[in-house]
Parts: C-alpha cells; sequence; structure tokens
C-alpha cells in the first residue's frame, strides 16, 4: 500500500483505522437483526426455494450460518480470555449470517476467542430473530403479510 498511495505506513494505518471506525458508526445498525429492507419476508421464501432446488433437504433453510475466527496478535493483557487452545492462537470470534446473494443478513461479534460457536449462537439471540421475523409455530417459514 505503500508504493500505491505514496503514503507511510503511520498514515495509511491512521486513515485505515478512520475509514473503519467511520464505516461502524454509519452502517452497523444494518447487520444488528434481521429486519432488513433486503430480507422482506418473500425473499428468504425464495432463497429456500432455490436451495432446496439445488437439492438441500430442507425446504426453510434460507441462509447459512458461519462463526468465523480472527487470529490476533498476542495482547499485553487478557491472553488467556482471547486464546483459543483448540488452534493454539489468540483470536476473537463472529457469527454470521450469509443469504444466498452474497449478502451479509446477520453479524454477532468480536467474542472470546475461547467461546465455542453453540455458545456464541445462544448468546447472539439469533434463533429468537429467526422465530420472530421468519417463522411461524410449527417450524415452518411465516406466510406472507397478504396470505
Amino acid at each position: 500500500m505503500v508504493a500505491r498511495f505514496g503514503r507511510p505506513v503511520p498514515q495509511l494505518y491512521t486513515i485505515t483505522n478512520r475509514m473503519m471506525g467511520y464505516l461502524f458508526d454509519e452502517y452497523s445498525h444494518l447487520l444488528a437483526d434481521l429486519n432488513q429492507p433486503w430480507l422482506s419476508r418473500d425473499r428468504p421464501r425464495h432463497f429456500a426455494a432455490t436451495i432446496h432446488n439445488k437439492g438441500a433437504p430442507l425446504k426453510n433453510c434460507w441462509g447459512f450460518i458461519d462463526g468465523t475466527v480472527g487470529a490476533i496478535c498476542k495482547p499485553d493483557e487478557n491472553q488467556r480470555i482471547l486464546y483459543n487452545g483448540h488452534e493454539k492462537v489468540h483470536e476473537i470470534k463472529f457469527q454470521s449470517v450469509v443469504a444466498p446473494n452474497g449478502f451479509i443478513a446477520s453479524l454477532f461479534g468480536p467474542v472470546k476467542g475461547r467461546r465455542h460457536d453453540s455458545g456464541m449462537l445462544v448468546d447472539s439471540g439469533l434463533l429468537q430473530e429467526l422465530s420472530h421475523y421468519l417463522f411461524a409455530p410449527d417450524g415452518g417459514m411465516k406466510a406472507n403479510e397478504g396470505e
């Protein structure tokens, strides 16, 4: 990046951090819950039908959840909290739900590197959100508002 932008490393670091801060402040709310304009009630139905038609056995799977690990440098403090004994590195984790169109429907984190994916799922409240926005009491997808 130094060669490309003609700026020294400290300036590039500052610019990058300020830009990430700005993006987070302005747009992080778009990933906070499933109540998104692009994720209207008919969109998950379309995604689910597409996924099922490609061979998935479930008829109500509209997105894919993933726990992602990001390795970090060994911190000066609280090393044990961020250390993942399984991977033998210090890290932070995120949980995301990605729709077939490539959009991130939900993002939760960061959490401690030691946290298991199932614990992250509980802490995120994603299951409650899914039942509130997308699923009927019988486990099927909720009907469109007009149905």
